[in-house]
């Protein structure tokens, strides 16, 4: 098995979030921006209702294929709807490495 990095990111959307409207907007998230970047494996996210918070996790082929894609996710026009629907100030993120 080769290595790669898990990703892994913790946040709450926003109270004024209609919850059927940020599940689409997070599949499209999936489909039209995250599976293109170079170096994704997969991507997969849920949700737990007793904490009331989304993770989602995503594989990566290196370190440095994980940061160019956040480092473009912010600024990605694409995904402007999807980031603002998240309450930034519950956000987490962490990578982890897989040998």
């Amino acid at each position: 098995m080769k290595p790669y990095v898990i990703e892994v990111t913790t946040f709450k959307y926003k109270s004024t979030v209609d919850a059927n409207e940020f599940w689409m907007e997070d599949a499209k998230i999936e489909s039209d921006y995250t599976k293109h970047q170079p170096g994704y494996i997969n991507r997969e996210s849920g949700y737990s209702k007793d904490q009331n918070e989304v993770v989602v996790v995503v594989r990566w082929k290196t370190h440095a294929d994980a940061e160019a894609s956040m480092t473009k996710f912010m600024a990605d026009e694409s995904v402007k709807k999807f980031a603002n629907m998240i309450d930034e100030a519950t956000m987490k993120m962490a990578r982890y490495e897989v040998k």
